[in-house]
């Protein structure tokens, strides 16, 4: 069950296809169905929060399903869990970020409100009655079994792959000429959660000797009037590009030209653009928060962020 929207192809999205893939490629023996319950058009922030209050609602008519295995495929949503029979669901849980949020555990962060806390709440109850778990690492299982009490057997560690679409272009320039790295290309990919820690990419960037650092490029939404604020006070307007949710051949263009990725993360779940990155053999430097020296081939270049 998708709740991820279909106009906003971000990481639920993805996760949501690179399921489906993995299914009709390894299980065709499966008869899966995804169940869309995503919001299918862009919409206003506030809006998109009464959209989700209203995910249960739409729920109601699928209920009548009866399928041998229910899969909620954001742990974020496990709630609707709560009016699914156990024993036939199983929930994907790829952080539980805003709980850790609520808990303290990010005093960068702002305050979790009531309504976030709540939704939480049902969705530990959810996790606490599902058959299994699904986690993209052991980061996120470790926190599970800690905030919510499910029981380590249930949680079950399923690292990710690279998504189809990245695959597909990693198929197509392998054995290609290689292509020429720019020299001095910094690159960081995220979106402006306070968790991504995109200020200090920033301020990690205007520290490094701009002869070896030339320019910093930014992959992701729009920057916000805060991250413009430090941009400017640090004097690096003429040396970042901002380039808006670029498509997959725009993010691939960049792991083969850049000559690092810059990714001091406070926490993943697991942190797939620096997966990203290695397969295209873009150096990683990295954060050692969460999950990230979980991924393959980064241990060695994980950095401890000072708290």
């Amino acid at each position: 069950m998708s709740t991820a929207s279909a106009a906003h192809p971000g990481s639920m999205r993805a996760y949501a296809d690179t399921l489906s893939d993995a299914i009709d490629r390894f299980l065709p023996h499966i008869e899966a169905e995804r169940v869309e319950l995503g919001p299918s058009v862009a919409t206003h922030p506030h809006t998109m929060r009464w959209e989700t209050l209203a995910m249960p609602f739409r729920f109601r008519g699928q209920r009548r399903r009866s399928p041998d295995l229910w899969h909620i495929l954001d742990g974020s949503r496990a709630y609707l869990a709560n009016a699914l029979p156990g024993a036939r669901t199983i929930i994907t849980s790829h952080d539980v970020i805003p709980w850790l949020q609520a808990r303290g555990r990010f005093p960068e962060a702002d305050a979790v409100g009531w309504g976030s806390r709540t939704l939480w709440r049902s969705n530990g109850r959810a996790m606490r009655r599902a058959a299994r778990i699904v986690c993209d690492s052991a980061a996120t299982a470790r926190d599970v079994h800690a905030q919510f009490s499910v029981s380590r057997d249930r949680c079950e560690v399923v690292p990710l792959p690279i998504r189809p679409t990245l695959a597909a272009w990693l198929e197509r320039v392998t054995g290609a000429p290689e292509h020429a790295r720019d020299e001095g290309i910094v690159l960081h990919v995220g979106n402006n959660a306070f968790y991504k820690n995109r200020v200090q990419v920033l301020d990690l960037f205007a520290a490094m000797d701009a002869a070896l650092a030339r320019r910093l490029v930014m992959l992701g939404p729009p920057p916000t009037s805060e991250l413009l604020d430090a941009m400017r006070s640090l004097a690096l307007e003429n040396r970042v590009t901002w380039l808006d949710d670029p498509d997959d051949a725009v993010l691939v263009d960049w792991y083969r030209r850049a000559s690092v990725l810059l990714f001091p993360s406070l926490y993943e779940g697991y942190g797939w653009p620096v997966l990203e990155a290695l397969s295209f053999g873009l150096p990683v430097v990295t954060s050692d928060r969460g999950s990230l020296p979980e991924v393959p081939g980064v241990r060695g270049s994980c950095l401890p962020l000072e708290d």
